[in-house]
């Protein structure tokens, strides 16, 4: 008896290509940049924002959790929508949503009442990083696909490292609240831009689902399936410790060691572009897991440094000495575990990045307010140890459990 959750098309089939390739390559990057933007553009007005709204560093924490967390449900929201009505009216109402949160954001005069916008924007914003990995993978498979997302990896290098580069400038010109003037010029005008594309799941390849326990049972198969879990699970720890990172940095980097909110932003821009080179250099592997392994062992070796640097409080040049190639074998992690858990889902890849989304950021959510807990330096230099020390074991079982030739390059 079949499932009532079924492609009316093979899953294999897919759509047409775009006709310019470069330009949606940049459409891609820029919605799957949303996480970025939304989160480090405004990170080197953290500390400012916690005098202004007379808080504390936990509280305004929360303002990176909450985005999470809604980026997270709005992954779950939106991946399966996706897979029934269309990328494109998705991504259009997740669009509209994050840019009517981010305008509200701008009259806040407490700190709860921004956290709650912060959900909201998280929610909106959720929809574009979903669509970002299902939109691709309508049209390309196999080495293309990781190709184009390491391309895209690459490219979202570049919007963590110019984000709180601009937002440090904007914070000492105009504060916050500029900076989420230019996030909704941004909502707005990818709002028009994807109205001038086509849709990528045309009707005869949408889920059909006539009740809730239909979404439940797309979900499930998802859920069994060990090698999908094994790399979603993989790139949620990754995220956890880039998030462990992002949380304590501003602070770390601007109250401890005293640099101002414009160095922030270009030490911060220089290691997120750290992160894009590593995604970039997991496509030198024959073998696209052995580039998974390594960036796990990698980000192990360095994040274990980098905690005894900061256990100790050894100067500044240590704490970015460790800290950069760090975070670029978590780049090399990125790409990978996203590719090849993309290809474990192809069936339902709405569906699949949800999962995918939604697991990586409640994983987020979850460490970036630990860090802010006690002595910073040492909530921190733990949270890089037992984070990384988790991807190490979980490589492990990918290594011994999964076949070698996953993606074999031609």
């Amino acid at each position: 008896m079949s499932s009532p959750v079924q492609q009316t098309a093979p899953s294999g089939t897919l759509s047409a290509p775009p006709r310019n390739y470069g330009v949606f390559v940049v459409f891609i990057a820029i919605i799957g940049a949303f996480s970025s933007l939304v989160n480090d553009m405004y990170l080197p007005t953290i500390p400012d924002m916690m005098r202004e709204f007379h808080t504390t560093p936990s509280m305004t924490q929360m303002g990176l959790s909450m985005a999470m967390a809604g980026m997270g449900l709005g992954s779950v929201l939106w991946g399966s929508a996706s897979d029934r009505y269309g990328r494109k009216p998705v991504l259009l109402v997740s669009l509209v949503i994050f840019a009517v949160a981010t305008a509200v954001s701008l009259f806040s005069r407490n700190i709860v009442f921004f956290i709650v916008c912060r959900l909201f924007q998280g929610l909106g914003a959720g929809g574009a990083m979903v669509l970002s990995t299902s939109i691709p993978a309508d049209v390309y498979m196999g080495r293309q696909l990781a190709k184009l997302m390491a391309i895209v990896g690459a490219i979202n290098g570049i919007a963590p490292a110019l984000g709180p580069v601009v937002g440090g400038f904007m914070a000492d010109w105009v504060g916050w609240r500029g900076i989420f003037v230019l996030l909704l010029v941004i909502g707005v005008g990818m709002t028009f831009w994807t109205t001038r594309y086509n849709e990528t799941l045309p009707p005869s390849r949408r889920l059909k689902v006539k009740s809730m326990a239909d979404y439940l049972r797309a979900y499930k198969s998802l859920f069994v399936n060990g090698r999908f879990m094994l790399y979603v699970v993989i790139k949620a720890v990754a995220i956890g410790l880039l998030y462990a990172y992002i949380s304590s940095a501003p602070f770390i980097i601007q109250d401890h060691y005293h640099f101002s909110s414009i160095d922030f932003g270009l030490i911060f821009g220089g290691n997120a572009l750290c992160m894009g080179v590593g995604s970039t250099l997991a496509l030198r592997f024959r073998v696209m897991k052995q580039g998974m392994v390594v960036g796990c062992v990698g980000m192990f070796v360095f994040a274990c440094a980098e905690a005894v640097v900061m256990w100790i409080d050894a100067p500044f040049l240590y704490y970015e000495i460790f800290a950069a190639p760090m975070l670029l074998f978590s780049g090399m992690i990125f790409s990978t575990a996203n590719t090849l858990s993309m290809e474990e889902g192809r069936a339902e890849a709405g569906t699949a990045s949800a999962i995918l989304s939604v697991v990586k950021y409640v994983f987020a959510a979850v460490v970036s307010p630990l860090v802010g807990l006690g002595n910073m330096l040492h909530s921190a230099a733990i949270a890089f140890v037992v984070v990384t020390l988790i991807a190490l074991v979980l490589a492990w079982f990918a290594w011994r459990l999964a076949p070698l030739a996953d993606m074999v390059r031609k």
